[in-house]
């Protein structure tokens, strides 16, 4: 029998890289998934996993809305098993500041497919009676968004690519591997790998990488916390929302808790390495303080346990997607925090790009490290006002 050889090589097992994977596999290509640590190791177990299209682009609401539908919603039908996906509904508040944004990006969401609809406090009460409406002026409401298991979500994709052919090793990868002005694979722990495509879905540990071979990245390592609270019997569940008022996002999570994050709360780090995983106590302070004002029969709720993560930001919040330098590299990286809503769909759209030449989205092509030299940043034409790191 002759030695199996990968014909491409994944480095990163978080979501992203997972998805990647599975649809190679998909494809029938026989593809190798490197990652230092197991599946979903990293910044994806930290992740809040919101299932939402609310986005200021109609090429994020696009992608968004083909995770929900085309991968979340029919999860056993497409992958097999489970992905932890649980409807709630899902509401982005905002205050009269952003009462015209929001109005142009539902109706950009809606212009794409997406099920989306503006709601106004009273109506909001109705959806959701544990809700103070204080300081909301308008809202858009997904009937069928609601969160899932990212590590579930991962493992799914992971396991499904492996039954397809795909193999991972828990691997550290030192190097890309260049011959010519091509890829020849990477030099890992245990030795060399060769394979003429490489595809790095490895957050902010790409930066190294892609520097050693005359690619630069501005991509900053950001920590981001989240806290867990307990719900009261009064309050079975909630509603999943992104609240731009009091500026956090909360989802209900298993065993009648309650997520809670805010990225006023995130911080530059000098090593993606170095961090601490236990959330701050001031950070779980206020998230405390943000969700009892929004939803107050959780004012005083019992906190439980809150976990930090490694962000992997770009200038303009968007990912780095496509081929990039030598022949047979292609990226999936720079996502800040939006990895997990978008996962699904773009490991679709970039093994099409590396097996067929090109997206089939080819607004996916101005997400490349060029636009970062030249200051074409990718922005919509509302922007939500999110914080950056400090």
């Amino acid at each position: 029998m002759p030695e199996w050889r990968p014909e491409a090589i994944v480095v990163g097992a978080g979501v992203v890289g997972a998805s990647i994977a599975f649809h190679l596999a998909q494809r029938g290509v026989e593809t190798l998934v490197l990652d230092r640590e197991g599946p979903a190791a990293g910044s994806t177990a930290r992740s809040g996993a919101l299932v939402r299209s609310h986005y200021p682009t109609a090429l994020e609401a696009d992608l968004a809305w083909e995770r929900l539908t085309g991968y979340f919603e029919p999860w056993g039908e497409r992958v097999g098993g489970g992905c932890g996906f649980v409807r709630t509904g899902f509401a982005y508040l905002a205050g009269e500041d952003r009462a015209e944004a929001l109005r142009h990006n539902v109706a950009l969401g809606r212009s794409t497919g997406v099920e989306t609809s503006l709601v106004g406090p009273e109506e909001l009460l109705e959806l959701d009676p544990a809700l103070d409406t204080e300081g909301v002026a308008l809202a858009a409401y997904e009937p069928r968004g609601g969160y899932a298991d990212p590590v579930a979500t991962t493992v799914g994709f992971l396991r499904a690519a492996q039954e397809l052919g795909a193999r991972f090793e828990r691997r550290r990868v030192a190097a890309l591997r260049i011959r010519g002005d091509e890829v020849a694979g990477v030099e890992a722990d245990g030795g060399p790998v060769e394979a003429p495509v490489v595809v790095l879905a490895c957050g902010a540990w790409s930066v190294p990488l892609l520097a050693r071979v005359g690619l630069e990245a501005p991509i900053r390592p950001a920590r981001v916390q989240v806290a867990l609270f307990e719900r009261p019997p009064s309050l079975p569940t909630h509603l999943t929302l992104i609240d731009s008022v009091l500026g956090f996002y909360a989802r209900p999570a298993a065993e009648r808790l309650t997520l809670v994050g805010s990225r006023s709360h995130l911080r530059w780090l000098d090593d993606p390495d170095v961090w601490d995983p236990q959330p701050d106590p001031a950070f779980v302070e206020a998230a405390a303080s943000l969700v009892g004002v929004r939803v107050p029969a959780l004012r005083g709720a019992p906190y439980r346990s809150g976990r930090a993560g490694v962000l992997d930001v770009t200038p303009d919040g968007r990912p780095v997607l496509g081929p990039e330098g030598p022949e047979g590299l292609y990226l999936a990286v720079g996502w800040s925090g939006t990895g997990f809503k978008k996962a699904p769909a773009v490991g679709a759209e970039l093994v099409r790009w590396v097996v067929e030449g090109s997206p089939r989205r080819e607004g996916l092509r101005s997400y490349d490290l060029d636009r970062f030299r030249t200051g074409r940043l990718v922005f919509g034409e509302h922007e939500p006002g999110v914080e950056t790191p400090h």
